[in-house]
Parts: structure tokens; C-alpha cells; sequence
């Protein structure tokens, strides 16, 4: 009965003082207090009582309207789908689930994952998800490393860009000497 003590509020006050009432009279009744059917049966009229009706309705409505991965934490973007599959009590393997699933991802991860995975179920889905997420994270991270290290980021080794273009100068001497070689000669 401790624990009632914890609960507080308006909204739950006069239940708290209900089962109070009924804690005491199951134990007065000759129940011990550490029967599992007392903690039961509060919890069990805790949730009747409080529990949210909506929840189902809310989470289908939620994925109707399509939840999408924020960033780059594609960890938190299958948390939050799969809870809310779970609460609208959809099956995971359904061609209308995975569709749910795949509208969320960025448009470059999900290309990515057909291009080299082509999951079919659900779990291969995720699994490619994740897959390929680490794959750009450490592609980044890679990246970044390289840059801040000095060396020249998407440029060949000895990358000269002076030696690949002549300048003007040596062009317009090198068009001067091959029109001369290429003149007729009068005789």
C-alpha cells in the first residue's frame, strides 16, 4: 500500500482512496500482503482506469500520416515505428507496413538499399536499413577525418591542376608552332 502514496493528483485522488479502501479490507479478510493477486488486481483497475482508449486509433492515425526519420539516427526512426505498429496492432510483414516503413526513409537510403540488398520482408528491410545508415556514417566520418587532416578531399595522389591546363601563354605558342609546320611551302 506504500506505493499508493507516490501516486498523487486531481485526476487520480479519488481512486487512490478506492482501492486503498479495498487493500485494506482484502487484508483485514485475511489475505497476507505480499499476495500477487492484490498487486493484480490494482494494476489491473490502474489500467482500466487510466490507460489511454485512443491508442490504437491514435497510432494508426500516425502512420497514416507517415512518420519519417529525422537526421541521420535511424536507430530512433525504428523505435518510433515499431512502437507505433505495435500499438496500432498491425502485422509487421504486410506489403502496408513495410510501405509505412519505407516512406519514412530518406529518399538516398532507400534507393540505396534497393539498389544493393532488394529486402522483401520487414526484418530485411531493417536490417538493410541499418546496413547501409553505418555504411554512410562511417563514409562520413571517413571523409571528414581525411579533410581535417590536411590532405585534399576527392583529389588524385600529385593532383597539379597547373601541370593538367597549360596557361594561355604555352597554348597560344604551342597553336603558333603547329600552324607553321603545317603551311605549305612555296616554291
Amino acid at each position: 500500500m506504500f506505493f499508493l502514496t507516490y501516486i498523487k493528483g486531481t485526476r487520480v485522488n479519488e481512486w487512490v482512496m478506492a482501492v486503498n479502501r479495498w487493500l485494506s479490507r482484502q487484508i483485514q479478510g485475511g489475505i497476507h500482503t505480499t499476495d500477487e493477486r492484490l498487486w493484480n488486481e490494482t494494476a489491473t483497475s490502474f489500467t482500466q482506469r487510466f490507460t489511454d482508449s485512443l491508442v490504437k486509433e491514435n497510432a494508426q492515425s500516425i502512420l497514416r500520416a507517415g512518420v519519417k526519420m529525422k537526421g541521420e539516427d535511424i536507430d530512433a526512426y525504428i523505435v518510433e515505428v515499431e512502437e507505433l505498429i505495435r500499438l496500432a496492432e498491425y502485422q509487421f510483414d504486410v506489403p502496408q507496413t513495410i510501405e509505412m516503413f519505407t516512406d519514412g526513409l530518406p529518399t538516398g537510403l532507400y534507393q540505396k538499399i534497393l539498389e544493393l540488398d532488394r529486402p522483401t520482408t520487414y526484418e530485411q528491410w531493417k536490417q538493410a536499413a541499418i546496413n547501409r545508415q553505418q555504411d554512410y556514417i562511417h563514409n562520413i566520418s571517413w571523409t571528414n577525418k581525411r579533410t581535417r587532416s590536411g590532405k585534399r578531399r576527392n583529389k588524385p595522389r600529385n593532383y597539379a591542376p597547373w601541370r593538367v591546363r597549360p596557361s594561355r601563354r604555352i597554348y597560344a605558342e604551342r597553336t603558333r608552332r603547329r600552324n607553321e609546320d603545317e603551311r605549305p611551302t612555296r616554291s
